[in-house]
């Protein structure tokens, strides 16, 4: 969800200095014209600028240095350590040694790598070879959508093979790029757009799963925004662009915010506490905290929702070209709504979220990204801390532990009781939900799961019980898509993926029922990692 710099530590290359004569001031300017172009997204430009230095200066340290750069970026890491380790830390001023680290451990991160090409050919998907094969092909589908749809909306169709890597611990991705465990788990960062690459963790790492579909086209989206505006949109506008679109590869353009930032949203605006865009740069990932970073992103998500509901991508495709052009993004945003002041969009924006009647109903309901630790098992009553009622909590925490002995009948009395005592609670429906499809009661399972996925975007609970009770209802299509939104958060759970095949296979849906097949078989047969299957699942 993330964008950065493209190599931290690298000095603009206009400031270089010029040093040693005409011959010397000719070789740093065509280094930095070479270096310009790959930082600012142009990787033809700048690898016909570093054949033209290689040229002039084959035996350079800058030559030698620039074409490891374009390895890297080409996704070869190995040629690009080879490249640099003759290199001094200090050589190519001071940037080598950085390079080199980076190169080693992208390089020790993804050898092996197995490796899945889309059917549109735009994005070649690298996965550490086992269970991260389930994705593979799901990934490539997602992006493949997301290439058409944003490409149309921003007017912008990449033309190299885009580079997607699926890394299976939080710890990979601080190890391929500038980011710190501490970072990744601080924000719940869980995917970058940096390099000419995609990097996402995958959902395995995670005790829930997460929206990774999304989070990989939100990094898409990145990636066409640098490329098209030479990577000079700033932070707090990429973020709301990418946030804006990453749910266009499968509906339509609109605000849909969750319960949670939706609360996070509205108090911040009653406090005046909102986060300044300055305050976001020069990442969201370096904010202080998850919930920081999720008020921070439905603020820009909702001001480009702003700006689009008044100018439509009409308006935000000029902004972009502004921008490239060498605009602010603040006056380019402002030229295209109707040339006001950015006081004024500002202004603006802010009566647009007081319309929206933003409310904390289910602030805390909200668990955020939550990475594994281990393989042990998830506690049956995990965030029933959350349960606002102390006599309601007391009745939750007995239901589960009642479910864990498997007394589900006593347990769901003791749900009951807790709704009955504390109001409408998301986790105690969530709960008892899932108990009574324990049960067999499919219909109550229904009733109380159906309002749920709006509470928390990154649950799959909801979906994998209302996909369950269709199923054994025999209701096929409303199945599949409940086992397709659960797919969206968690797709190495057994029962999305053996409960999709089924749904597939029942509604003459033969090719992807033969995906899911594949998958269940996969998922099922595997001893190793635990996962969230169904007695793990959230609720």
């Amino acid at each position: 969800m993330i964008r950065l710099i493209a190599i931290a530590g690298l000095a603009a290359a206009a400031a270089l200095t010029v040093i040693g004569g005409p011959a010397s001031a000719s070789l740093e300017g065509d280094f930095a014209r070479a270096e310009r172009l790959l930082l600012e997204w142009q990787f033809d430009d700048a690898r016909r600028a570093t054949r033209k230095l290689a040229k002039r200066a084959p035996r350079s340290d800058e030559a030698r240095y620039m074409k490891a750069q374009l390895a890297f970026y080409d996704g070869d890491y190995k040629r690009a350590l080879e490249l640099v380790t003759p290199l001094d830390d200090d050589d190519v001023y001071g940037r080598a040694g950085y390079l080199r680290s980076l190169a080693a451990s992208t390089h020790e991160a993804t050898d092996g790598f197995a490796s899945y090409r889309s059917e549109g050919g735009h994005f070649e998907v690298l996965y550490p070879p086992g269970k991260d094969e389930v994705i593979a092909e799901l990934t490539a589908e997602v992006l493949e959508a997301a290439y058409r749809v944003v490409g149309k909306d921003f007017d912008h169709y990449p033309d190299r093979v885009i580079r997607v890597e699926i890394l299976p611990r939080p710890r990979d991705l601080a190890r391929v790029s500038t980011l710190t465990e501490t970072d990744i788990e601080t924000t719940g960062t869980i995917a970058l757009c940096k390099y000419g690459k995609l990097m996402v963790v995958s959902p395995r790492a995670t005790m829930f799963g997460y929206s990774w579909m999304d989070t990989l086209v939100h990094e898409y989206v990145h990636y066409v925004i640098s490329a098209k505006t030479e990577d000079k949109t700033p932070v707090w506008l990429q973020e709301g662009l990418a946030r804006f679109e990453q749910t266009r590869w499968r509906d339509e353009p609109g605000l849909e915010l969750a319960d949670y930032e939706s609360g996070l949203l509205g108090e911040a605006l009653r406090k005046r506490k909102l986060i300044t865009f300055d305050e976001m740069h020069p990442s969201m990932a370096k904010l202080p905290s998850q919930e920081a970073a999720a008020l921070a992103f439905a603020e820009v998500y909702t001001m480009v929702g702003y700006v689009h509901r008044e100018v439509g991508y009409g308006g935000l495709r000029a902004a972009l070209d502004d921008i490239r052009g060498g605009r602010s993004a603040r006056r380019a945003v402002a030229q295209a709504m109707s040339g006001k002041t950015w006081n004024e969009v500002e202004r603006g924006w802010k009566t647009f979220l007081r319309k929206m009647k933003l409310s904390g109903a289910a602030r805390d309901s909200h668990v955020g990204i939550r990475f594994k630790k281990g393989d042990a098992p998830v506690d049956e009553n995990a965030g029933v801390d959350r349960v606002g009622s102390d006599k309601a909590r007391k009745f939750a925490r007995l239901g589960g532990l009642l479910r864990t002995r498997g007394l589900n009948e006593a347990a769901a009395i003791e749900y009951e009781k807790a709704l009955d005592s504390g109001g409408p609670d998301n986790f105690v429906a969530a709960k008892l939900s899932r108990t009574y499809l324990e049960l067999g009661n499919h219909d109550r399972a229904i009733e109380l799961a159906k309002p749920l996925p709006g509470a928390d975007e990154g649950d799959a609970s909801p979906h994998v019980t209302l996909g369950i009770a269709y199923l054994a209802t025999r209701r096929f299509a409303p199945a599949a898509r409940a086992f397709e939104d659960a797919l969206r958060i968690n797709p190495f759970d057994p029962t999305v993926r053996c409960g999709l095949a089924e749904a597939y296979a029942q509604i003459d849906d033969t090719k992807r029922a033969t995906r899911e097949q594949s998958a269940c078989a996969i998922l099922r047969n595997s001893t190793h990692e635990a996962t969230s299957g169904p007695s793990r699942a959230r609720p």
